[in-house]
């Protein structure tokens, strides 16, 4: 006989086999126990769950010789039909390649036929969520009234899609994702079934892959047996994945509360030379400081989906962070995160991000002033420390309350009010004031004032727009060479240096572009449009030159020279004397 997949091969034969949809399973055996039956069941939920699985279970079950039973027999020669796919009552229906309303005319006329072996006739219709809109509309008849001897059992992963008027017929059942160390349970019988060595921690990475799929679980540890020739390391799951393992997360956790950056950079290093992929790495960096977080806060322990051992280390480790600290590292890795996808060198996007963890002094945002802030406040403890130890040699008296007081306003600093254009203060220069910019005022601010005052502000609201993630508007900014050139009734004209295309993404992204403005500089006005380069802009006029445009009486007439005049300067700006 052929080779048989394991996903296959251990395919669940009654409801105590399938793992991870406890509350579905006792669902299923009360209705069972009480004869109490649906006329049509929806099984949603992702890839690998056991939705198509647990429908022939209940199939098995409504039509089990020894039945209707909680559990089939797998005994019987009804129950051995339908486990190899020869029950005739027993119709599997592949809706992707079936999914036109002629399938379900035939399915119709079929329906009317009492079962021929078995007590039910059951159609399991496999992503109905396919199925046209005049399928799904011939079927709601069949689907509301079906003879008595007719179950449906619906299986989608994408119930949003299917009608509202089929989600009402069916009673609806969500397959959930199957925990990491159900899915460790469930590989651990399949190798001491298959006698396969396998180390613990190379089932938990395998678990951890899966993302909640029994299938996909499975189908990685056939793959593992094959490329371990029956003995399955933790090196060789690492190796088959192309994945980066826990220890490397620990190691970057432990290396940012030392501010070792020197280890965190060799990790990366050591990364890309084993040729891992970097955006998986920077994915699962990510999921780690993510489930440091719901460690720290004190989560329900079925938010973080790891081992007991796994849980244990991510609890020692988010003893050496704050929340804040967690919470401002996860916001640097989703940034770099967001720009690895568009960018040529995400090696170099990630080490940036890595020095940041140990460097948040440096940051623009508001973790930054925080980190300022919090670094001014142990600066102030020592200073502290420091004269009291001088003062008590001295046997003098210390007086902490002014020197206490700084600490006072530091708390009350509001770090949302921080103008978020401000750089980080350094200490071999002194602090500039801030230049307050003044809102738009017909009385007091004419436009030539207002425009100076964007163009003034035009690259720091490109560095807010990129550290929003507007990389597409961004880029067509630098492409076109997108600059503000003329204000006129408060609304705002640009320049383009580039192709038409680009005016019409950036008056689709008008509104960002007028928030961002009123954000920066301080002034509301509204987008308009595009002016042509040289209209109304005073350098043009100041570097005119009358050799560009030649009258020669000979070549072109008066009139003609006038109007050249008059395209240059604008016609508002030429009179013309006798």
């Amino acid at each position: 006989m052929s080779y048989v997949a394991l996903y296959r091969k251990y395919r669940p034969q009654t409801f105590d086999e399938i793992v991870g949809q406890k509350a579905i399973v006792t669902t299923l055996k009360n209705q069972l126990k009480t004869g109490k039956i649906a006329h049509a069941y929806l099984f949603c939920g992702m890839r690998g769950t056991g939705k198509t699985s647990t429908a022939r279970v209940f199939a098995k079950a409504l039509n089990c010789e020894k039945g209707p039973a909680e559990n089939p027999c797998n005994e019987c020669d009804t129950c051995r039909a339908i486990s190899n796919g020869s029950m005739i009552d027993v119709i599997e229906m592949d809706a992707a390649s079936n999914r036109g309303i002629d399938d379900i005319r035939d399915l119709k006329e079929k329906v009317n036929f009492a079962p021929s072996q078995g007590r039910y006739k059951v159609y399991i219709i496999d992503e109905v969520h396919m199925l046209t809109t005049e399928a799904f509309n011939a079927l709601l008849k069949t689907l509301e009234e079906p003879p008595d001897y007719v179950i449906f059992i619906l299986a989608t992963t994408e119930p949003d899609k299917l009608p509202s008027t089929i989600l009402s017929r069916c009673m609806r059942f969500d397959f959930t994702r199957v925990s990491v160390n159900e899915i460790i349970g469930q590989l651990e019988k399949v190798t001491d079934d298959l006698d396969i060595k396998v180390e613990k921690r190379a089932l938990s990475q395998i678990a951890a892959y899966s993302q909640g799929s029994v299938r996909d679980a499975l189908s990685l540890l056939d793959k593992a047996a094959a490329f371990g020739k029956g003995e399955i390391t933790y090196q060789d799951v690492l190796d088959l994945l192309g994945a980066v393992g826990n220890e490397v997360f620990y190691g970057i956790s432990n290396a940012a509360v030392k501010a070792d950056i020197s280890a965190m950079l060799n990790a990366v290093d050591d990364i890309s030379k084993k040729g891992k992929d970097i955006f998986r790495f920077t994915e699962g960096l990510l999921k780690h400081f993510r489930d440091l977080l719901m460690v720290s806060i004190d989560a329900d322990r079925s938010l973080v989906d790891a081992t007991d051992e796994d849980y244990a280390r991510l609890k020692e480790i988010s003893k050496e962070y704050t929340k804040e600290k967690i919470l401002s590292i996860i916001d640097i890795l989703n940034d770099a995160e967001s720009e690895i996808k568009w960018s040529s060198q995400p090696r170099i996007i990630v080490e940036a991000a890595l020095a940041k963890l140990v460097l948040p002094a440096l940051w623009k945002k508001e973790e930054g002033h925080i980190a300022r802030v919090q670094e001014l406040e142990k600066k102030v403890a020592a200073l502290e420390a420091r004269l009291e130890n001088v003062m008590t040699n001295t046997g003098s008296h210390v007086i902490k309350e002014p020197v206490s007081d700084i600490k006072n306003v530091t708390d009350s600093v509001n770090v949302a009010d921080l103008s978020s254009k401000a750089e980080p203060i350094k200490a071999d220069e002194p602090k500039k004031p801030e230049k307050k910019v003044k809102p738009l005022d017909k009385d007091e601010t004419d436009d030539k004032e207002v425009l100076q005052t964007i163009q003034k502000s035009w690259p720091n609201i490109l560095k807010t727009l990129t550290g929003k993630g507007k990389m597409k508007l961004i880029s067509v900014i630098k492409a076109g060479e997108i600059k503000p050139a003329k204000i006129e009734n408060k609304k705002l004209y640009f320049i383009n240096e580039g192709d038409a295309v680009y005016e019409e993404m950036i008056l689709a992204e008008k509104h960002t572009i007028e928030e961002m403005i009123k954000e920066i500089a301080n002034i509301d006005i509204t987008v308009k449009g595009f002016v042509q380069k040289g209209e109304d802009a005073p350098s043009d006029i100041k570097n005119f030159e009358p050799d560009k445009i030649k009258k020669d009486k000979k070549e072109i007439s008066d009139e003609e020279y006038s109007q050249q005049v008059i395209d240059f300067f604008g016609e508002d700006n030429v009179t013309f004397e006798d």
